[in-house]
């Protein structure tokens, strides 16, 4: 099983940003086979996990420049991935009323809300929203980069959050999500 089809799995906000990573990965190196297989041999215990994983990359590739995202944006079944989410989030803020995802909003919306303030419009919604800061401090991570503690506080409010849609997400996608309303 692929490292992608298991995040999918496991965790659709790690899903969402290791798609990210791999999408600026192929970027970064241009789409060039070699360095994709080369990259692939790094990590692979073996020969078919090596085609696996080399078979996924190699339809990463092929959906990115047949969805014309080579230079920047994401690939289609993100941008549902993300519009099935934002929905869950509204779903279980407003219909459902589930108290401990509302308690982690409340704690997260503060600083959703001011991430918004300087996002210039690129987050549409709060998953969105959260999901790109995560991002941002994976590669502020990558790159060594000082991060304050406002910054942390903030991104350990937004993968709490994530984290609980994540484990609703994989109830309702398992069929054990219990929508009667409170």
């Amino acid at each position: 099983m692929t490292i992608a089809k298991q995040k999918l799995e496991q965790n659709i906000a790690e899903y969402i940003l290791f798609v990210w990573q791999m999408e600026d990965m192929v970027r970064a190196i241009y789409f060039e086979t070699e360095a994709v297989e080369a990259f692939i041999k790094s990590f692979t215990p073996n020969d078919q996990a090596f085609e696996e994983e080399k078979k996924w990359f190699i339809d990463l590739i092929r959906t990115m420049r047949s969805e014309r995202v080579e230079v920047r944006g994401h690939i289609s079944e993100i941008h549902e991935l993300l519009f099935e989410l934002n929905y869950l989030h509204n779903t279980l803020l407003n219909l459902l009323k589930e108290k401990s995802y509302i308690q982690a909003y409340r704690k997260a919306q503060p600083f959703i809300n001011e991430y918004l303030s300087h996002s210039d419009g690129k987050a549409t919604n709060d998953v969105e929203t959260c999901l790109t800061a995560l991002y941002g401090l994976l590669i502020l991570r990558l790159k060594k980069e000082p991060i304050s503690p406002e910054t942390t506080e903030a991104m350990d409010s937004f993968s709490q959050l994530m984290g609980r849609l994540a484990h609703h997400f994989k109830l309702m996608r398992a069929g054990e999500m219990n929508f009667a309303l409170n």
